[in-house]
């Protein structure tokens, strides 16, 4: 008698199943090295450090303060702890990605049988998750400080954009060779989105004179960088941990403006990576 041969629908969806598994193995190994290393270079006892040194200075300058103390503190230590994520999380994410290139880690993972979406699917997530955990760290003192569900509105947002800065900076050490070119990209891209309205502001706002084709080319192509980028000054404010909490709308606005910015940065760095490597 003749054996029956599996149906070849069974077959193709198994053999599916199994390489969806063996490619979520492949990118949380490399997502694991990227925390690994982050231990290894000593990372969050620098975020502790760094958390406890703004959280004493906050405590004398709130002791300097003759009126409004406490709400001279949240609004020290909410932008203090913003800004020291954002730089500690933009410099650790740019050297790892530029020291694995110049080690030849890259090449040698790219060798393997490993695709390089795979590679920068992992890397991506395990930077992301240690920025989550930076940003967790850093967020302690403001908890402390200003507790309730303002605080946990602006821990989410802050981790949003540090996610944006990940991206910026995988991007940067993809396209660029040096640990300085990266990082100064990425910051600059970074204060850009942060001001980016200011910027529209001043070149579109012109009352008293009226404007000329400079004016309007400048202001044109103001507003067309401000749809390419984030308003990151919507995210992580300090007037949410002050006065009152953000609403369910302007989270997911944030939230959508962070997923686009993200998939835009990630998108250019694999299409960068893949021209690199063809």
């Amino acid at each position: 008698m003749e054996e029956k041969q599996p149906a070849e629908p069974e077959a193709s969806s198994m053999t599916r199943k199994a390489s969806i598994a063996s490619a979520r193995d492949r990118i949380s190994v490399i997502a694991g090295m990227a925390g690994l290393e982050a231990r290894r270079t000593r990372l969050p006892w620098l975020a502790a450090g760094t958390a406890g040194v703004l959280l004493l200075a906050s405590w004398f300058g709130s002791s300097l303060t003759i009126t409004e103390a406490n709400r001279a503190q949240t609004a020290f230590l909410a932008a203090g702890c913003r800004m020291a994520a954002i730089f500690i999380i933009c410099l650790h994410t740019v050297g790892s990605q530029v020291r694995e290139a110049q080690d030849r880690g890259t090449e040698l993972l790219l060798s393997l049988d490993l695709s390089r979406a795979h590679y920068l699917a992992g890397r991506s997530i395990g930077l992301m998750l240690v920025a989550a955990a930076v940003c967790t760290v850093l967020w302690l003192p403001v908890a402390i400080v200003s507790p309730g569900a303002a605080a946990f509105a602006w821990l989410a947002s802050l981790i949003l954009e540090s996610w944006i800065v990940v991206a910026a900076c995988v991007f940067s050490a993809v396209t660029m060779a040096g640990v300085l070119p990266a990082a100064a990209f990425a910051l600059a891209l970074y204060v850009l989105a942060r001001s980016i309205g200011a910027v529209v502001l001043i070149a579109t706002a012109s009352p008293f004179v009226t404007p000329g084709w400079s004016d309007r080319v400048s202001g044109a192509l103001a507003q067309g960088i401000s749809r390419l980028l984030p308003d990151l000054a919507r995210f992580t404010r300090a007037e949410w941990l002050m006065e009152a909490p953000p609403g369910i709308a302007d989270l997911a606005a944030i939230g959508g403006q962070a997923v686009a910015c993200i998939a835009l940065l990630l998108a250019a760095a694999a299409f960068d990576l893949y021209r690199k490597n063809t």
